[in-house]
């Protein structure tokens, strides 16, 4: 049976839309793993960081206890941006009932804002060397050498300077420089990278480093820590994201770790991908058209937990 203008909001609308959420869901976006997500709650959300107190001084007897106050740190305006496209369905397509192509239409728009939302929320990694990418209010990149202090203390980094290449080596100088940062009043933090985030150029090296039943590249047997470690730390997640990828305009060699727990890269949706329908028929092309489209912001609220290396040996000072 042909389908009528009629049948646009019974059949066409809701066909549309179902194929459009089955294959939406399809996609596992790594930013739900990477990404603190939330809700916008207004067109540009301020979040703002205060430090902790300081060390807890020694009172001798009858002395006075020594005041104490947070200091205002930096911190973050998330303000979104709207993407989104038009799929026109045309009147040969429903008077001719092809609703294979309506379908596998819809399916297509889905696949476009999936592919967009990700390549938007890796475009935070991608460019976390780019002085030109900001978020956090201390003006640097996510990942830099020179991260300013709130009290004035001495300026912290969270990138290789070297441009570390990736290596089971090289995983715990990372490790360990992501143990060492400090809070803005210069005091310890609980820091471990639980994950590791590589494209997947890297996918091969870090499984035979991460895990390996013994320790890669020797001949005595020797333990692998990152294996053996699993009952103290827990073992380190390897999250290989084909979207870093230089085939996406990113690295084969950058690399990165995350503390889960303490990392704050934002993502925020205003509105959520989906798909609506333009309520007036196109009278003059015989078209009905429908938009998919998100709203969403992305940023950082906070640069601690969080590390990386160019991977490319070369020297990085920003």
């Amino acid at each position: 049976m042909a389908l009528t203008s009629m049948s646009i909001d019974e059949v066409v609308t809701p066909g549309i839309r179902k194929h459009f959420v089955d294959e939406y869901k399809q996609v596992k976006p790594a930013l739900e793993k990477i990404f603190k997500v939330g809700t916008q709650e207004s067109k540009s959300d301020q979040y703002e960081n205060y430090t902790g107190l300081s060390t807890v001084a020694s009172v001798a007897e009858m002395g006075t206890y020594q005041e104490d106050v947070p200091i205002k740190a930096y911190g973050v305006v998330l303000t979104p941006s709207k993407k989104g496209l038009m799929m026109p369905v045309t009147m040969e397509m429903r008077k001719w009932a092809k609703a294979k192509e309506i379908w596998n239409g819809s399916r297509h728009l889905a696949r476009a804002l999936a592919r967009d939302v990700e390549d938007q929320a890796a475009s935070t990694l991608i460019n976390a060397f780019d002085t030109s990418y900001t978020s956090y209010t201390d003006t640097k990149p996510l990942c830099s050498v020179s991260h300013t202090r709130a009290d004035g203390g001495t300026a912290q980094s969270n990138a290789s300077a070297t441009g570390i290449v990736f290596s089971e080596t090289n995983v715990e100088v990372g490790l360990l420089a992501l143990e060492s940062q400090l809070d803005d009043r210069g005091e310890m933090i609980t820091v471990f990278g639980n994950r590791l985030i590589i494209p997947p150029a890297l996918r091969k090296q870090a499984l035979i480093d991460l895990r390996s039943d013994g320790r890669s590249g020797t001949a005595d047997n020797d333990v692998n820590v990152y294996k053996s470690m699993q009952s103290f730390y827990g073992s380190i997640e390897i999250l290989v994201w084909d979207r870093l990828g230089a085939a996406n305009g990113g690295s084969d060699t950058a690399w990165y770790l995350e503390d889960t727990s303490v990392s704050k890269l934002m993502w925020q949706w205003a509105k959520k991908p989906n798909v609506t329908k333009n309520d007036e028929i196109g009278f003059k092309q015989d078209v009905v058209y429908y938009k998919g489209m998100y709203y969403a912001s992305k940023g950082w609220r906070d640069y601690r937990g969080f590390w990386a290396s160019k991977g490319d040996t070369a020297a990085y000072s920003d």
